[in-house]
């Protein structure tokens, strides 16, 4: 897999989550959501999907206002340290944790994912020139089953840029589905009333659906995958 180009700085959309969240649990729709604070649903997309990144304090209060929450509640940072990368002993070297989630935590699909123990380490020097993504924006993920192959094979080592969650261009996503965390081809779909997107499979064996954009959480971008002989 060759390497993809990537946000210059690593930034997990923490409003754009949390406005997912909140929309998900009033079962709301953007569109809806747009009607009621008065914004048009391009704003309200924009920032559920981290396209906009500085989006308006005036238009994100009224959507807070509509949703019933604090705008603070909704544009707060994260709690600090939470998705930091520790480098290297020797400075030569990064570790990058794993990628995890804790199906059994309601907020999970807000955080997404969290570093798990036991992370690997990478030469700095190449995780520069070869995959060009700031190291601090990188998760390791094992993959499992068999619902990506031939690209994607059962135990392949991937890493991922938890700085690009946007699909557009198109290419290989970890994704949380409401059970654990997977590996899924995304297209965006942008000649509907209202964007969407479709989550394949390469398996054909698997069938591929389409999901609005408030109901995805997508975690990062394949950049890398390495597999035993």
């Amino acid at each position: 897999m060759s390497a993809l180009k990537n946000d210059p700085a690593c930034e997990v959309n923490i409003i754009g989550q949390r406005l997912k969240a909140e929309m998900k649990k009033r079962g709301i729709s953007s569109a809806r959501l747009a009607i009621d604070a008065g914004v048009k649903t391009s704003f309200i997309y924009d920032v559920i999907s981290g396209k906009s990144a500085n989006p308006s304090t005036v238009k994100l209060a009224r959507v807070a206002d509509s949703l019933g929450i604090s705008l603070k509640s909704l544009v707060e940072t994260a709690e600090p340290g939470a998705l930091s990368l520790p480098l290297g002993p020797h400075g030569e070297f990064v570790t990058v944790p794993r990628l995890s989630v804790d199906s059994a935590r309601p907020q999970t699909t807000v955080v997404a994912a969290h570093e798990a123990e036991e992370p690997y380490a990478f030469r700095k020097s190449w995780v520069s020139s070869h995959l060009a993504v700031q190291p601090e924006c990188l998760r390791l993920f094992v993959i499992t089953g068999d619902s990506m192959e031939p690209a994607l094979a059962h135990g392949d080592v991937v890493l991922v840029n938890i700085g690009s969650t946007h699909p557009s261009p198109p290419g290989i996503f970890i994704i949380y589905d409401g059970y654990g965390l997977a590996a899924k081809r995304l297209e965006l779909l942008t000649h509907l009333p209202e964007p969407r997107i479709r989550v394949i499979s390469d398996n054909p064996q698997y069938t591929s659906y389409e999901k609005s954009v408030e109901d995805i959480s997508i975690i990062g971008r394949l950049v890398w995958f390495s597999r035993g002989i």
